[in-house]
């Protein structure tokens, strides 16, 4: 366990959040924490897509591919289980 300095107003904000999920002060910031990492890595995904996308060459690459995917998912062969 280790200890961070946060302002009074932060630990009051991070407290009520807590209460208001009926969690603890660590699960709150834990969760608040995977929060944010997911919504940083789908930005990352969705930057990578406009990037992608600026490139007329590289997208109309992109779309064949997903084409072929598509129609090897829909062959006819049924599912070996």
């Amino acid at each position: 366990m280790t200890t961070i300095k946060v302002s009074a107003e932060t630990r009051d904000r991070l407290k009520k959040l807590a209460d208001a999920e009926q969690s603890t002060m660590e699960a709150a910031l834990a969760k608040v924490l995977d929060e944010a990492e997911e919504a940083r890595f789908w930005q990352g995904v969705k930057d990578d897509y406009a990037r992608l996308q600026g490139d007329p060459e590289q997208w109309a690459s992109y779309v064949n591919e997903l084409a072929e995917w598509d129609r090897a998912v829909s062959d006819g062969l049924d599912d070996l289980e």
